[in-house]
């Protein structure tokens, strides 16, 4: 399988620059940042009444298809740091002081065009490496990748009392990532309808386009163990979300420990007061763990002036499916679509971690699912690159499926990313983050019923993969996914895909849903497999 031609951005490119200079958006990294914020995001515009700009991450691949291996690298360091911070704070319990966070205690770094030479402490040498791979592309990139994963695999620490606790949609995998190198349980908060599973606990989030989080663990015996709760997000803006979550779990029950845990914290001096106002209201320790710290200011009038900006962007270019009797050079070409289905003779079931696991789903079935889409994509001699796509809050387990893939099919140029809700204005240019979007029915069953949905970036100059493999919630209609909903008037995710794709697969997986028994099983509630991987 040849895996084609992507233009990537050029290095000395940052994808912010252009919203930074048309609304005069400005982020400073704080001196002891691990990694210059400036290299983990990109910036963007929002579709939001409530906020102008979108930082959009380099790691997360929630908007930005990435390399598997460099996903699961730094949500592997970020499950380092946090480690790290529960380390201080068993430390800090002994003699009654309350640990810094990773910012105040203070640590190399340098945002210039190099990276800092490396230290004496491995989580910064990682850090430094994670650095040398955001600024570096073709050949040497993966190389790079290589290095910086074999050296966060050194870091795992095992704190396997503590509970894991991510935010949808956009954390769940980075979640499921930092659970997997502490080996520890897993939950995420969850937007989906659960029937038969009660509501245990659910906050706001008052800036996002969906305002409502519920946690719903199949077992309500997650939410009372006794152990720390690590908390873990994509970014700190004001931390209200996070503070609005704690309270509600210390509400259940208290705990002495909480670590929060995030890719980027850009959190005022004010809000990080808040932080330490409520730790010491509710006596306890709260944390922070971040791979890049900073700050970022806005100019006056942002919302206003970002309605303007949007108003005055050329709208992007957009290609109707094409009709029975319209011209063939009138038609938009269309890719082969395929269904894989896989059964419970297949792999074992997959329980969703808005349910609450012990930990990921086996190896093995992770590389059955992997093996079975590679046969296919040989068969019918699919053209790489290769974009594997998850479905909103179904990150993890894709991811995982992704990374074998990249394994299995070295030199297709795989890359993972996920569908979403957040309504982004797209502009294809190298100085943005978001180059193309595409926009379909959702297909789940959501608490707030049907709306739409978006796939980000696999389209844009230079940007179209040959191949795109989807991989939906398990249990997930095939119907909605290939007919969309005509109540709402969108097309589904399938027919949006082949106009993007030269080849479009679906991977249905079998699901295990809540009710034949506790999704934590008494025997496995203090522990957690010791190779939990991703």
């Amino acid at each position: 399988m040849s895996a084609g031609a992507v233009a990537p951005v050029s290095p000395g490119t940052w994808t912010g620059g252009f919203v930074a200079s048309e609304l005069d958006v400005h982020i400073h990294s704080d001196p002891a940042s691990p990694v210059a914020v400036e290299d983990l995001v990109g910036l963007a515009l929002r579709r939001n009444p409530k906020r102008a700009h979108l930082l959009v991450s380099q790691l997360l691949a929630k908007h930005v298809p990435t390399e598997p291996a460099l996903v699961i690298a730094s949500g592997g360091l970020l499950g380092a740091f946090v480690a790290r911070q529960l380390a201080d704070s068993r430390l800090a319990g002994e003699d009654g002081t309350h640990p810094a966070s990773l910012a105040e205690r203070g640590s190399p770094h340098h945002a210039g065009p190099t990276p800092v030479p490396p230290t004496d402490d491995p989580l910064q040498r990682a850090a430094t490496q994670l650095t040398v791979v955001l600024r570096s592309s073709g050949p040497e990139r993966a190389g790079a990748i290589a290095a910086l994963s074999t050296q966060v695999a050194a870091l795992r620490t095992p704190v396997r009392d503590a509970v894991v606790l991510g935010f949808a949609e956009t954390a769940t995998g980075l979640g499921r990532l930092v659970a997997n190198a502490l080996g520890a349980c897993y939950i995420h908060s969850t937007r989906h309808a659960t029937p038969g599973v009660p509501l245990a606990a659910g906050f706001q989030e008052g800036h996002s386009h969906a305002t409502s989080h519920r946690i719903v663990p199949a077992d309500p015996r997650w939410l009372e163990r006794p152990g720390p709760v690590v908390l873990v997000d994509d970014e700190l803006s004001t931390g209200s979300t996070v503070i609005n979550t704690i309270r509600e779990l210390h509400a259940l029950v208290p705990r002495e420990s909480y670590v929060v845990a995030a890719l980027i914290d850009l959190r005022s001096p004010e809000d990080r007061q808040r932080f330490h106002e409520l730790a010491a209201g509710l006596g306890c320790r709260i944390s922070v763990a971040a791979l890049g710290t900073g700050r970022i200011d806005l100019g006056p009038d942002i919302l206003d002036r970002a309605q303007e900006l949007i108003g005055r962007l050329p709208e992007p270019a957009l290609r109707e499916p094409p009709t029975a009797g319209a011209p063939a050079t009138d038609r938009v070409p269309h890719g082969r679509l395929t269904m894989l289905e896989l059964t419970a003779e297949d792999i074992a079931p997959v329980r969703s971690d808005r349910f609450g696991n012990a930990g990921p789903p086996e190896p093995d079935d992770i590389a059955t699912v992997a093996r079975k889409v590679a046969g296919l994509l040989a068969l019918q001699s699919c053209q790489g690159p290769v974009s594997v796509v998850g479905c909103e809050e179904n990150m993890g387990l894709p991811l995982a499926v992704a990374a074998e893939l990249e394994r299995l099919l070295p030199d297709s140029g795989v890359r993972f990313s996920t569908t979403t809700r957040s309504p982004i204005v797209p502009l294809d240019r190298g100085d943005y983050a978001i180059a193309g979007a595409l926009s379909f029915a959702s297909h789940d069953d959501a608490a707030d019923g049907p709306g739409i949905r978006f796939a980000y970036n696999l389209g844009g100059s230079g940007r179209r993969p040959g191949t795109i493999v989807v991989i939906p919630e398990p249990g997930s209609d095939s119907t909605a996914l290939l007919e969309g909903n005509p109540v709402i008037g969108l097309p589904g995710l399938a027919e949006v895909l082949r106009a993007a794709a030269n080849d479009v697969v679906i991977v249905l997986l079998p699901a295990d849903i809540p009710g034949d028994g506790p999704a934590l099983p008494t025997e496995t509630a203090a522990t957690a497999p010791e190779d939990a991987t991703p």
